[in-house]
């Protein structure tokens, strides 16, 4: 059960014992008894403050296929949970290893890792908790991380401006795995429900189907470009870049996720402050309103005697 979840458990108890204390008034014993509950009640609620984030999710389906509270069809939820998984993988890579490669293993993918802990009634829920981890500060950046997701579903479902707005800070990778999470819902002819911490999104089916809809239609591209201009250094601890162009435009980014800290100290030693060639990977998001969104991936800086003279660059 989620932070809200419980929070909305209290206050249908509050109501409740509220109603049976005023039934009870004048009692001399039952009426003492309900004023106690209330009070407790209003303690416990007070300790679950609003904007709460927690590594925890769950996910409640409607429609198809779902049988009432009693269960779901077994082929539907395993395809729906490794879309959901991947998603939420490559969304904690991208923020807190600072880099997302369009395939392969996910940097920190272990501490991202989810475990399937209950089966939520009222429909037909499943909970996903944080697998246990040593990490320090783990719990609060896959908490961010399962809200964040939240967010972009409920994004997808409103509008083409919320959706491109949502996207602003998300990696390529992540809208494939929410395209990809999304079909499996749409497909299914199911409602959704999701829960973390404090924030909850709900799609009926054909809600759901728009949002499939709205996220299939943004498509990337990536390419390699070179681009003279200067160097302004990198931050290991967030694997970004920061690069002026020629015309004094300013790039940041991400560093290539091929790079070892070890080259890209290196790059930094060698190239801070001056004028080199920067290669890079810019992508380009199409979103269905006509928006784009470009982002870059460092590759390598090459000096610029070294740069052939008739090889195309690209200014941003």
């Amino acid at each position: 059960m989620t932070t809200r979840s419980k929070r909305d458990a209290l206050k249908v108890q509050l109501l409740e014992t509220r109603r049976m204390k005023e039934l009870a008034a004048g009692h001399p014993l039952m009426a003492r008894s309900f004023e106690a509950r209330e009070k407790d009640l209003h303690t416990q609620i007070e300790a679950l403050p609003l904007g709460d984030k927690e590594a925890k999710a769950v996910l409640y389906f409607s429609g198809e296929p779902v049988q009432g509270s009693m269960g779901i069809d077994a082929s539907f939820a395993s395809r729906v949970l490794d879309p959901y998984q991947s998603m939420v993988m490559a969304d904690y890579a991208d923020r807190y290893h600072g880099v997302v490669g369009t395939r392969g293993p996910r940097a920190g993918q272990a501490n991202s890792r989810l475990l399937l802990t209950a089966l939520p009634r009222g429909s037909f829920g499943l909970e996903l908790t944080r697998a246990d981890s040593d990490e320090l500060f783990e719990e609060d950046q896959l908490a961010d991380t399962l809200a964040h997701v939240t967010k972009l579903v409920e994004s997808a479902a409103r509008s083409d401006e919320d959706f491109a707005a949502e996207l602003n800070e998300t990696a390529p990778r992540v809208i494939q795995n929410l395209r990809s999470f999304l079909e499996v819902v749409s497909k299914g002819k199911a409602g959704l429900r999701m829960e973390t911490g404090d924030y909850r999104c709900a799609l009926d089916p054909l809600q759901a189907n728009e949002a499939y809809n709205r996220a299939a239609a943004a498509h990337s591209d990536t390419k390699e470009v070179k681009i003279r201009g200067a160097f302004k250094g990198v931050l290991l601890e967030s694997w970004r870049f920061d690069f002026v162009n020629e015309n004094g435009h300013k790039i940041s980014g991400k560093i290539d996720e091929n790079l070892t800290p070890e080259q890209v100290v290196e790059l930094n030693r060698t190239f801070f402050n001056d004028r080199c060639v920067a290669v890079l990977d810019k992508t380009v998001v199409l979103f269905r309103n006509g928006r784009e969104r470009t982002t870059y991936v460092l590759k390598d800086l090459q000096r610029l005697e070294e740069h052939k003279e008739n090889e195309k660059e690209e200014q941003p």
